[in-house]
Formats: structure tokens, sequence, C-alpha cells
């Protein structure tokens, strides 16, 4: 063979070669659902990603890419892929049901019902009615739309035809069972529950929905019969069974709750776990003998998961404050299991327990590195926030838990944790959000329910919050944290009687919380003595008892009485109390009374509890400033922006001691420019570039900083005087002279207006 064939027979190889592996858009397509019928998701997507790469009008390639999207649990993929699918095929009602599934789903997740989804599933629900007039998905999203709209009869009737196109579809026959329950068709309801119940024993949904309603009712023996069915119905289902354990603990009924219970530790073939679940709900109850008790007969039971147990067992330790019982054992794990990560974040767990600043940074350093090393474990990352919680950080707490959220949408704790931290900063509406979004994954939640009524009392939304609370009352009679919102509502809607007699009965079970809140009452009585003297008597009877003290400090501080208050903290310092929280209200309390020596002592105990707390550093510096030791507060705010390089307040007061001082002009103004650029409207900031500018002698940048002030603030004296200055400097001294006069009008202190007095003088020599 002749070398140029060769060659050519190469070269037509290779090209075969190529083109076999450059698939088309049909091809990727094909492969992709060979990859989907074998379970390897991930790979699938990747190939139809290359089939609409390939051709974007693809779309029968963009559906299975949702399909695949939705089963890897990637909605964020999916839903611009049905979108794209439902463009591309109009025609085709299963790409229309499965859109509208997915947007039914994200639309009755989010309380707020956005109109966005709302008004595509009209529109999808229009079409496959106008293609199908008995189209089940149209006539279901149609009777969700309607409930959603609080429409019952249309929605009962848009419900009852869906079931007559497909009979006892669950979530259908749930939501119209609902609606009956809504309209006051108890009976009705009832009768179509049972149906469902007896077509799908499984159905816990319908169980729920019925035990939900009954407890609302207070229809206590026919909540026990639903559970009672459901366990019947279910028999090995540990989880129903501990539903109706969890009634009878509610209840009071020990006996009865001990005799459902006790048969799942007796039988390990069908219930293998039953000694840990059956621990956790024991625990969970604070019962911790008994809980204690299951966990050591799981080891015995099972001792191939001893170190499942034993981590149990840790927990309940803490839980009960008995951090050397926790630690004792935490050491039996990491003796058998030495890279066991999970003995490291109990190990995490118990160094912030300690309560100590140091122990606390190591257990949060711990907890940072199992999140980098798991990036993905929900337990860690929640642990991670609560820890930086305890530590004072509360904004990066918030990314943590935001970031979790991103990877578990419906992660409960974490959607309750969130909306606590914006009930803290009183941002009610966010809060409800989050509440929102936790009720619509489960709308029996007694702790979230409380927390959104909390949200709907900061709204000024009484109504719907007493209706809330009463509903909770009837569930849990003797609930005291339902007892104490209800008297929270009571004082918002100045109902001070009412909220008083309620606290008074509550006064012996829970005698700190019943009188931080009649405290409040008393005050806005305008009987702040009354307060005063009940705490005094409390004393009287308990006077080692430091939060009473501290109770008594606070209100005394609350009406002026700061000597007073000085008195009762340091009276808890004789207690033992030691924190850096005490040190920083006597040291508020010491400013206060005009003391700033005794406030900067005050504040620096304070740093040696929490030596990297920047409200503890910023508060130090403050009353140094005004204690006029001037070095030493130049340094603590120096060492404030190391701690908290964005503190725009800190950058204002070290830039105007820097120039109080006769230091570099040059830093003061790059601290102050920074400050301005994180707060651009704050005109104290820019009052102090502007001296800053007029130090350096920059004249014309001055001018431009005061006259807006002026323009801005006409009646501010501080900025008419330094606007006077500024013409001054400029040789504009009669517009200057006018300027020092109207300063003059806006009632300045005496020691600006003997400031003001000397300028004028000085200008008219």
């Amino acid at each position: 063979m002749k070398p140029i064939v060769l060659a050519v027979i190469v070269l037509s190889s290779l090209a075969f070669l190529t083109a076999s592996c450059r698939r088309s858009p049909q091809g990727y397509l094909e492969k992709g659902n060979q990859l989907y019928a074998a379970g390897k998701n991930e790979e699938a997507i990747l190939n139809y990603r290359k089939a609409v790469q390939g051709d974007a009008q693809f779309g029968e390639a963009y559906y299975r890419l949702a399909m695949a999207e939705l089963k890897t649990g990637h909605a964020a993929g999916a839903y611009p892929a049905l979108v794209m699918a439902n463009r591309l095929l109009p025609r085709r009602s299963d790409v229309k049901e499965s859109l509208a599934d997915f947007l039914l789903l994200a639309y009755m997740g989010d309380q707020s019902r956005p109109q966005a989804y709302y008004t595509q599933l009209t529109k999808l629900s229009d079409e496959l009615i106008a293609a199908d007039p008995r189209s089940f998905d149209g006539l279901r999203i149609k009777g969700y739309l309607a409930w959603s709209d609080s429409k019952l009869k249309e929605a009962e009737e848009f419900l009852r035809k869906a079931d007559a196109v497909k009979p006892m579809v669950p979530d259908v026959v749930v939501l119209w069972v609902q609606a009956l329950f809504r309209d006051g068709r108890d009976a009705e309801a009832e009768q179509l529950a049972g149906q469902l119940i007896a077509a799908h024993k499984d159905a816990g949904m319908m169980y729920d929905a019925l035990y939900t309603h009954y407890r609302a009712k207070n229809r206590l023996p026919e909540a026990e019969n639903v559970l009672r069915t459901k366990v019947n119905n279910n028999p090995h289902s540990i989880d129903y069974v501990l539903d109706l354990a969890g009634f009878y603990a509610a209840s009071g009924k020990r006996d009865q709750m001990a005799g459902v219970l006790k048969p799942l530790s007796d039988d390990p073939k069908n219930f293998p776990d039953a000694h840990l679940k059956v621990g956790d709900f024991y625990t969970n109850l604070h019962d911790w003998a008994e809980g204690l008790q299951q966990y050591q007969e799981g080891i015995k039971a099972d001792p191939k998961n001893k170190t499942i147990y034993l981590k149990r067992i840790a927990d309940s330790w803490l839980s009960q404050g008995k951090g050397e019982e926790a630690a004792g054992v935490i050491g039996e794990i990491l003796k058998e299991r030495p890279n066991d990560d999970e003995a490291k974040a109990v190990n995490a767990s118990l160094l912030i327990k300690t309560g100590k600043p140091e122990k606390i940074q190591a257990g949060v350093t711990d907890f940072q590195n199992l999140v980098k090393n798991n990036p993905d474990n929900v337990a860690f990352r929640y642990s991670l926030a609560q820890a930086l919680l305890v530590k004072g950080d509360t904004e990066g707490a918030r990314a943590q838990l935001q970031e979790l959220l991103k990877k578990q949408p419906r992660h409960l704790p974490t959607i309750a944790t969130l909306a606590e931290l914006s009930l803290t900063k009183k941002d009610y509406s966010q809060a409800l959000q989050y509440l929102n979004s936790a009720l619509a994954i489960n709308p029996s939640l007694g702790r979230v329910r409380l927390l959104r009524t909390t949200a709907l009392i900061g709204q000024g939304n009484y109504s719907e919050a007493r209706v809330e609370l009463n509903s909770l009352v009837a569930e849990a009679p003797q609930n005291i944290d339902v007892q104490f919102q209800l008297a929270s509502l009571d004082l918002a809607e100045k109902k001070l009687p009412q909220a008083e007699t309620r606290l008074l009965q509550l006064y012996d079970k829970q005698k700190l919380m019943a009188l931080n809140m009649l405290v409040e009452v008393y005050i806005a009585e305008g009987l702040p003595d009354k307060a005063i003297s009940r705490l005094t008597l409390e004393l009287a009877k308990s006077p080692n008892t430091a939060p009473i003290h501290s109770l008594l400090a606070e209100t005394l501080m609350r009406q002026g009485k700061y000597e007073l208050a000085i008195e009762q903290y340091k009276q808890m310092e004789i207690l033992g109390v030691r924190s850096a929280q005490l040190q920083m209200r006597l040291g508020a309390a010491y400013r206060l009374s005009g003391d700033l020596n005794k406030a900067v002592a005050s504040f620096q105990e304070a740093r040696v509890f929490a030596p990297r707390d920047p409200p503890v550093e910023g508060a130090l510096a403050d009353a140094l400033r005004l204690a006029g030791r001037n070095a030493e507060a130049i340094a603590s705010y120096r060492r404030l922006l190391l701690l908290d390089p964005e503190n725009a307040n800190a950058m204002n007061n070290l830039a105007y001691m820097i120039l109080d001082t006769g230091g570099s002009t040059e830093e003061a103004q790059k601290l102050e420019e920074r400050a301005l650029h994180k707060a651009p409207t704050n005109q104290n900031y820019a009052d102090t570039l502007g001296m800053v500018y007029l130090r350096r002698n920059l004249k014309d940048s001055a001018y431009q900083v005061f006259n807006g002030l002026v323009q801005r603030f006409p009646d501010d004296p501080v900025f008419r005087y330094h606007y006077a200055l500024t013409l001054t400097q400029k040789g504009q001294k009669d517009q200057a002279k006018n300027e020092l006069a109207v300063a003059l009008s806006k009632n300045p202190s005496n020691d600006l207006r003997r400031s003001i007095q000397t300028s004028l003088a000085e200008i008219q020599k």
C-alpha cells in the first residue's frame, strides 16, 4: 500500500470518529433519557442541557431537563425549563400539568400568595379546561385558587368536579374537607373524610386535618379517636403511635401514654429504632430519667449503633445543664471514634455552653471547620448559626441560616430562627413571611403559631392575633406561653386591668416572667412607683434573686434613678454575677449619673469578660471620649475598627478625635470619607468631614458640605456656625456675620453660644 493512500485512510477514520463523538440534539436527548431511566439524573441533566444548547427550540429536551431537575431537587433549574417547554409545546397537556404542579406547590407554600404565580396558574387552568372541560388538573387548580381566595362554595364545586374525574385523590379530598369545615358544614366534611380514609388508610394528611379540627373545637374524644384510627390503620408506623402518645401527654393521661409506648420497645422486629424514638419522645417532655433509660436500653439491644445512643445521652445531659456528665459521654465516643464529626460537634456545643468568651470562640471555630468539611450537613450549619448567636454575631448567624435555607428550603428550625431574628429587629413583615412559610409546611406547629401572634401584635393586627391565641388556648388550655402571650396582647391593646388580672393568675407559675410584664403594665398605667414597690417587696422575700435585682435596676434606670440602679447592680456583683452584660449596664448607669471615670472602669471590666466584642469596645471608647481621656479613646476606637472594620460610627468618632487633638488631618479625611460612603445621608458624618476640609484649608470642599447641610437643616445652629467659619475663611465676612446671627437665633447651647459670640467679635475687629 502506498503511503499517500494510508494517510487518506487514517484521516477518513479520524473524521468518522470525530463526527460520531458529536451527537445531534436528538442524540443527546435519547442519551439523557437512557441515563434518566437508569436513575443517573445528574448525567441526564448534562445531556439534556447539551440538547437545548444545540437546539434552543427543542421543547421536548426542555421538558425532560425540567423533570430531571425536579428529580434531583433543583427547583431553581426546573422552573425556567418548564416555562420554556410550555412555550415551545403549547398543546402538550402533560407539560402544562407539570408546570401547574410546580407553580401550585410554590403558590400554596407561600402564605403571601404571590400574584405572579396566581396569574400563571389561572392561565394554565383555563387552557387545560378549554382543551378538556373534565381536565382533572385544570379543575383541581381552580379549586385551590378559589380556596386561597376564601371562595369556599366555588372551591367546593371545583374540587367536587375534580373528584368526579379522579375519585379519592388524597390532596384534593383533604382540601375539599377543609373547605367544608371552614364553610361550617362539619357533617359533610366528616363523612367525606371517612370515605377517603376507607379508600386510603395511609392518607396521613386526612387524619391530621380531622385531628386539628376536633382539637380546635375542643372535641377531645373525637380527636383521640382519629389518632387511634390512624394507628390501627397503619400499625407499623411508629410516628403515628408517638402522635397518639403526645396527645395523651398533653392531656395529662400518663398511664395511657405509657400504655401505647410500651409495645414499641417490646417489638424490635417491627420497630427496630423504638428505644431511640421513644427516648426522644420522653426527652422532649423533659422526662430525662425515662429518656436516658430508653437510650441505655437501646445500647444493650443495638450495640452496633452505640455511638448514636451515646450522642443522645450527651445531648440529654447538655439539655439539663449538666456539662460534666455530657463531657464524660463525649470522651467515651471520641475514644472509640476519634474522627467522629458528630462527637466533635457535641464537644463544640459543650465549649459554647460554658459561657466563657474564649471557649465560645473555640466552639465557633470548631463548627466553622465542621461546616467547611461538610458544607451540606444541615445540623452542623444550624449549630454554627446558633453558636454565632451565642457569641453575639447576629449577622453572621443570619448569613449561615440563609445559606442553609438555600440548601434546605423546608428546614423548619432554620425558618423559625430567622423569624425570631426578624422579630428581634421588629421587622414584623419579614417575620410573618418566614412564619407563614413554616406553617405552609406544617400548619399545626404550636411554637410557630405563637411566634406568628407576636408578629401580628407588632403590626397592630390585634384581632387576628386574638383569634389565633384563642384557638391555641382551646387546643392547649394549660400552655403557659399562650397565656403570657394573651397578657402581651392585652397590654398592647391597653386593656391594662385585664392584663394585670391574667398576670397575677400566672404569678406563681412563672414569677420572673410575670414580674417583667407586670412592670410594663404598671408603667403603662403611669404607676412606676407601684412597679418599684412590687419588685422591692419580692426582694424582701428573696433577697438573693439576681434576676429581680436586675429587673429592679432596669426599672429604676427608666425612671432616671441612676444611683439607686447602681446599688442594685452592685448587689448583683455581691451575689456572684460576673458577666460583660452586667458591667455594660453598670457602666451605662455610671455614665448617665455623670460619673464617667467609674463608667470607664465598668466598661473596661466588661472588656475582660468579652475582649473581642465590638459593642463593649464601642461603649468604652465613647466613655473615654466623654471623660476627656483622648489618647485612650483614640486607641480604643482604633481597636474597635480592628474588631468591626465596617463600623461607620467608629470611623466618624475617631476622625473627630484625631481632628480635635491635632492629629493627621489626612487620616481623618480618609476615615470620614469611608464613613460617609457607608451612610451618605448622615448629617453628622458630613459635618465632621466639612470640619476636616476646613482644617486642611480645602475651602471650596468645606463650603460645598456646609452649604448643603444648611439647606437641608436650616434650624441647626451647629451647621450654621460651621458654615460661617467656612465663609470667614473664604473672606466673605459680611455673609459670615449674617450666618452667625442666624445661628444665635436658633437657641444654641451655652458652649456653642460662646463660640459664636467669639467668632462675631473676631470678624468685627
